[in-house]
């Protein structure tokens, strides 16, 4: 080989060189996005533990409907209600498809106070992301004597069953809130009055038919009947005050009550899903909150955006534990 075929030799190597180096550079600079190898192949259950119109079918109703609109799996989802058993049929339900990531669940702290009574071990299920935060509104009919947390105190004072409060389920958010107020009064809270309905929404219902005189619910659910002038909000479990609609309605913390107790909703599935299922429906989940229509449901839901996905929700669930069997213990409600 001559000297010119040589340098032309030496050229084109560092020209391929060069290539490779800035083909090596972009790689390594690009965002990650894994490639899962596993993804959903038949129609999708998103199972609810309450009946249609409640909070967990609302935030199960949106995700459907997000998933399927910006094509976030290869398959429809459809929403099944199995309401019942303080949210246990539901999960046993999903757990007789061990390792099926075709069946999710819309986790609460229902989760958290079932294993605290010893009904069902959260551990038993895969937790996939942490989605919103929720807080709960004392609710009253609009002619009902009560205008404030101070006068529910007083009344519950002078005897704590003349006041029938409805949840939707034993030990959840919204009757450890009511309870953790009753106790700051000084309020026996063995002797409340509650009544348990499938749904807060059966719970306004009999509100405004008189059958009932409060209801601890979340606040989206009582908005709508608020909105209308059939129900009254005395007081929110938020941390401080709201904005929109609730701009006027007092925290319990600024009525005097150090009680402040948040709610959520998640994604979880049933137990021994794999990583590669997990990775799955994180991602999907990541694009369904970053979504404006997501953000706006925010906004109108009156909820707190706080997704976090499978490791960090799994810690924030043991932190909850901790604090609920402890609040629960103190209230009476467990030994």
């Amino acid at each position: 080989m001559n000297a010119e075929g040589c340098r032309n030799l030496v050229c084109s190597f560092d020209r391929g060189f060069a290539a490779l180096v800035v083909t090596t550079l972009a790689l390594a600079l690009a965002p990650f996005t894994p490639v899962w190898a596993w993804s959903p192949e038949r129609p999708v259950e998103i199972v609810v533990s309450s009946a249609p119109g409640g909070s967990n079918d609302r935030v199960a109703r949106l995700i459907q409907k997000i998933v399927q609109e910006q094509k976030l799996a290869p398959v429809p989802l459809s929403v099944i209600n199995k309401p019942g058993g303080n949210q246990t049929i539901s999960r046993a339900y999903i757990n007789q498809n061990p390792g099926d990531g075709h069946f999710l669940d819309i986790g609460n702290p229902t989760l958290i106070s079932n294993q605290v009574f010893g009904r069902q071990r959260y551990g038993d299920f895969t937790p996939v992301a942490l989605m919103i935060n929720e807080f709960t509104a004392l609710t009253v009919r609009t002619d009902s004597p009560l205008k404030n947390a101070q006068d529910l105190i007083a009344q519950l004072k002078k005897d704590p069953g003349s006041v029938v409060v409805g949840v939707s389920n034993l030990g959840g958010t919204n009757h450890l809130a009511l309870s953790m107020l009753a106790k700051a009064g000084g309020v026996d809270v063995r002797r409340l009055r509650i009544v348990v309905f499938k749904t807060n929404a059966e719970g306004l219902t009999a509100l405004m038919g008189g059958h009932i005189h409060m209801v601890a619910s979340a606040v989206a659910t009582a908005m709508g009947q608020a909105r209308d002038g059939k129900v009254k909000i005395l007081s929110v479990s938020a941390p401080q005050r709201m904005g929109g609609d609730l701009a006027q309605v007092p925290t319990l913390r600024e009525q005097g009550y150090d009680v402040s107790l948040s709610n959520w909703r998640a994604i979880i599935g049933p137990r021994g899903l794999s990583a590669a299922q997990v990775g799955f429906w994180e991602d999907a989940l990541a694009k369904v909150v970053a979504t404006d229509e997501w953000k706006k449901s925010l906004e109108q839901q009156f909820w707190d955006g706080n997704f976090l996905r499978s490791k960090e929700f799994v810690k924030y669930m043991d932190n909850e534990y901790a604090q609920t069997k402890a609040i629960m213990t103190e209230l009476g409600l467990v030994k």
